[in-house]
């Protein structure tokens, strides 16, 4: 009887743990580390996202998207949300993500962005609506190739 207690608190322990709250720094991390992962989804990102950022990844044509779903080169080494403004279903998180680029070691580019982030709250669920960049500082190993065709930005 003992066992069978001490079991059904270790599942209930378990099950809470899991449980994950929805905040807007949950959902913006969610979907930053996803975009780091290998393997997305189209389908994936679209349920992470509403409004002008969701329809600007319908939109995105098949050369387009398979640049941005590309994460192989990329490697996050540090989120950090600076300032928070929130009212009760929006959201806007000003944040700086380091990451970096390249197969070499050491990698090729480190790269620096600060963006704002807009989250509005849907169902219980907070969803990224709009990304819009603030400023970006590149440190490069190697010369920079910039190309207008089939542009690419982490988030």
């Amino acid at each position: 009887m003992k066992f069978q207690k001490t079991i059904i608190l270790l599942f209930l322990l378990f099950l809470g743990a899991c449980t994950k709250k929805s905040t807007p720094e949950n959902a913006l991390a969610d979907f930053i580390n996803y975009r780091f992962t290998g393997g997305q989804e189209k389908g994936d990102l679209l349920e992470m996202t509403e409004g002008p950022l969701k329809e600007k990844i319908e939109s995105l044509e098949e050369k387009a998207l398979a640049s941005f779903l590309n994460a192989k080169e990329l490697k996050k080494r540090k989120l950090k949300v600076l300032i928070k403004s929130c009212e009760e279903e929006r959201c806007y998180l000003t944040y700086v993500l380091n990451y970096s680029q390249g197969t070499e070691s050491p990698k090729e580019f480190g790269v620096e962005v600060k963006k704002i982030a807009q989250l509005e709250r849907f169902d219980k669920t907070w969803k990224i609506t709009d990304v819009s960049n603030v400023k970006t500082y590149i440190e490069g190993r190697k010369d920079l190739k910039v190309s207008a065709e089939g542009e690419s930005e982490a988030p």
